[in-house]
């Protein structure tokens, strides 16, 4: 046999067998390998976890060297960690004994309870969730495994129960239906239902619901919110939204910035979106940018300033003097007088713009009613009863019937005129407008009763009006005509006497005004006809003002005034100051009284401005030189008995993080004894005093420089915002800002944008005391 006779004899076994034999050593290797893999990392496991347990024993032991006057009951209370751990006995985990806290027992003590066969089924919940995860699911084990065989058909009942009550009904449904549901809920209801499920979540945080809740919110503000860049921002801009109208519920001002200039008396401010006119007894008027604090323009008039009004797509307005039985009309674009109209013996208290008319009350008693255009006086009402606090124009839904003048006097009686038939058409007491009610009798009886309760300032804007005495301000709102509502312009402008409030615009004929001028109002009129010049189609001419943004004029019919005198453009409808249409009411009927809606009860308050739209109020009282004097700023928001009773109940003032936004009882202290039967006007006290920035800076103490939300640089010989020198003189209000005039001329502007100032929180420790006294309760409720 030769040997390749031999290796050809089963060639293909051999190599087969010892594959095989390899695969089983390989197999082998790798389990082995395996093995010892994993019981290294069990090794390095148990070692790190000795190692830390070492660690935790060695810190424990430093604490107890370092705080040696703390005793041992101290030490061995329970400490929480960030994983949600307890420490129990000065160990995090390996504890077998039974778990006891300060304030409680552990499980077997809960379950022992009295040692007669009783126990508190709020003590073994509580200590059934101090336990572990682990810790329960075994307790659960053991109690399942105790059980009767008759036991277990009702538990599992039981336990099918909570299974079917777990199910996700809402997480189940389409996302638009989910959304619509979220809608119905509150703020705070939907923050809380994030924490439910991950569904949950991702609804409570979807864009379309944030973009709701910032359009409710905003429904009232002047401007229109400004939609994010993307649609994810919608929620940090809720959140930045929710925090101005918390400031402003808790009276806490983030930012502070002074304008510098006035030398005197601020006697009349006008607040028109970021632009801000000032009149001071200095001889001048101010146009100022309070975004960056720079004056635009000084104007001056060289005679002290009372008062004065601005008329937005006309670019003139109306200034009355302190000592001058006249005023005087300026073009806002050229700053040049276009007229002067005397008709008082003294002083200028108050004036009212409109497209076509201007009304002044002067110190004389009277009123005069001019068309301001042709400079030609068209009546005037003789001597009323003492003088005029502020005046309004309103406009009729009859072209025939023009426009009516609403004067209040500080003895408190409203009187309307009609311009065109020139008479007084109606006549009515502040203080009879309670006769149908006791309570209301009783607080407005000496209401315009010399000398300490006549009128302090007014305000009006639309159907609404607002007088204020020392102790009281009401909020009125004249009848409202049924047709359509009247579209018109929302600026922002002071009221004669130092008050502020939005003025009104048209979209009717160019001689009607369908809402009230009020007091230095500014009036934006549809459309007005040429009065002696036109203008080919083919012409356009921009023009530049102070008081609107840059913008080129449409083609059309345009008018003049004479040299100077701005342009009107031809529009459709009324156009707001920052461009777009709002719509605030109906004509009003002036031959019946006004509606008393609210009533506000305040300290000796001296000045003060509204919003309407907000329905919020700031007032201030006067700072006086005298010791002790109470030298405060006060801010208001109504709010309607039967929205307060929803938002009481549904939890609506409660903030984003779950503390209230008016943390006082006595808001609802209030709310139930001026909700009874027997008031058909809501009585609110809960006038709050301003904090945050104005507070840091109300009174010399430390570098007042170096103060929180202070913006630019503080006055000369500043000494705090609290001081006769700062007694405020003039206010305007807005939906984001206050801006206070002062008696040495200073102008500060409070912004309520931010969360620099914050209100106090409860402590955890008060709020879990709290929450332990409902159970109390509700366990003793459920007991009995």
């Amino acid at each position: 046999m030769t040997l390749d006779m031999v290796t050809d004899v089963g060639e293909g076994s051999g190599d087969e067998e010892f594959e095989s034999t390899l695969s089983n050593l390989r197999t082998l290797h790798l389990s082995r390998l395996t093995s010892y893999k994993r019981l290294l990392e069990r090794a390095q496991a148990s070692s790190a976890a000795q190692a830390y347990a070492l660690q935790a024993e060695l810190s424990i032991l430093k604490g107890r060297l370092q705080s040696g006057s703390h005793n041992q009951s101290e030490q061995d209370s329970g400490e929480i960690c960030v994983c949600g751990g307890r420490k129990v006995k000065g160990y995090w985990s390996g504890y077998d004994g039974d778990i006891v806290d300060d304030e409680g027992t552990g499980l077997a003590g809960a379950l022992n309870g009295d040692g007669k066969g009783t126990f508190s089924e709020k003590e073994v919940k509580k200590a059934i969730r101090r336990l572990g995860r682990e810790a329960r699911m075994r307790l659960i084990g053991l109690i399942l495994d105790s059980l009767l065989p008759g036991d277990i058909p009702l538990q599992i009942l039981l336990l099918q129960k909570y299974l079917k009550s777990s199910f996700d009904i809402v997480g189940s449904l389409a996302p638009d239906l989910a959304l619509r549901i979220f809608r119905h809920l509150s703020v705070t209801e939907v923050v809380k239902a994030g924490l439910v499920s991950k569904k949950w979540f991702a609804l409570s945080r979807h864009p379309a619901l944030w973009r709701w809740h910032c359009l409710r919110l905003t429904a009232n503000d002047p401007i229109p919110v400004k939609a994010p860049a993307k649609p994810e921002g919608w929620y940090p801009l809720y959140r930045s939204l929710h925090h101005r109208e918390s400031n402003f519920a808790n009276g806490l001002p983030q930012s502070i910035k002074f304008l510098n200039g006035h030398t005197n008396f601020c006697t009349t401010l006008l607040l028109r979106g970021k632009r801000l006119i000032s009149g001071s007894y200095d001889e001048t008027i101010r146009f100022w940018d309070i975004e960056t604090g720079e004056m635009k323009k000084c104007l001056q008039v060289k005679k002290p300033v009372s008062c004065f009004d601005f008329l937005a797509e006309e670019e003139v307005f109306v200034v009355g003097f302190h000592d001058v039985g006249r005023v005087h009309l300026f073009s806002s674009v050229t700053f040049t007088p276009l007229q002067q109209l005397a008709g008082h013996l003294n002083g200028i208290r108050a004036v009212a713009l409109s497209s076509r008319n201007l009304v002044s009350a002067g110190a004389d008693k009277a009123l005069v009613c001019w068309d301001w255009r042709a400079g030609t006086k068209i009546v005037r009402f003789g001597q009323q009863t003492t003088v005029n606090i502020g005046v309004q124009l309103i406009g009729s839904p009859n072209a025939e019937e023009g426009e009516r003048v609403v004067s209040v006097t500080i003895d408190g009686i409203v009187r309307v005129f009609s311009i065109k038939r020139r008479e007084m058409i109606s006549q009515f007491k502040l203080s009879e407008l309670g006769s149908s009610d006791p309570l209301l009798s009783a607080k407005l009886w000496n209401v315009g009763a010399a000398p300490s309760n006549m009128l302090q300032w007014f305000a009006a804007k639309g159907t609404q009006m607002t007088c204020a005495t020392k102790s009281i301000i009401l909020h009125l709102q004249w009848t409202e005509d049924e047709g359509k509502p009247m579209i018109e312009s929302g600026v922002i402008s002071p009221a004669g006497n130092n008050t502020g409030m939005f003025s009104p615009t048209t979209t009717c004929s160019r001689t009607v005004s369908s809402l009230a001028k009020s007091t230095s109002s500014v009036a934006t009129p549809a459309t007005r006809q040429s009065l002696s010049v036109f203008v080919p189609a083919t012409a356009t001419r921009p023009r530049h003002s102070l008081g609107s943004p840059i913008s080129s004029h449409p083609t059309g019919p345009l008018t003049s005034l004479r040299a100077g005198t701005p342009l009107s453009p031809i529009s459709s409808g009324a156009i707001g100051a920052e461009g777009f249409s709002i719509r605030f009411g109906r004509a009003a009927i002036l031959t019946a009284p006004p509606k008393l809606i609210a009533l506000v009860e305040t300290p000796d308050v001296a000045v003060g401005a509204v919003d309407p739209r907000k329905r919020r109020v700031v007032t201030a009282t006067r700072f006086s030189s005298r010791a002790g004097a109470d030298r405060r700023i006060l801010i208001s928001t109504h709010v309607d008995k039967d929205q307060a009773a929803a938002d009481l109940a549904r939890g609506d003032g409660e903030d984003l993080d779950g503390s209230t936004v008016d943390e006082d009882d006595s808001r609802f202290d209030n709310l139930k004894r001026s909700s009874s039967p027997a008031s058909v006007v809501n009585i609110d006290t809960n006038i709050i005093p301003l904090g945050g920035a104005w507070a840091a800076l109300a009174h010399a103490g430390g570098d007042l420089s170096k103060a929180k939300g202070l913006l630019g640089t503080l006055p000369s010989k500043f000494a705090g915002l609290a001081v006769p020198e700062k007694n405020p003189m003039s206010m305007q209000l807005s939906h984001e800002e206050v801006v206070v005039g002062c008696a040495d001329g200073t102008i500060y502007v409070m912004n309520f944008v931010g969360h620099e100032y914050q209100k106090e929180r409860a402590s955890l420790r008060e709020i879990g005391d709290f929450n332990d006294g409902e159970e109390d309760e509700g366990s003793d409720s459920s007991s009995a």
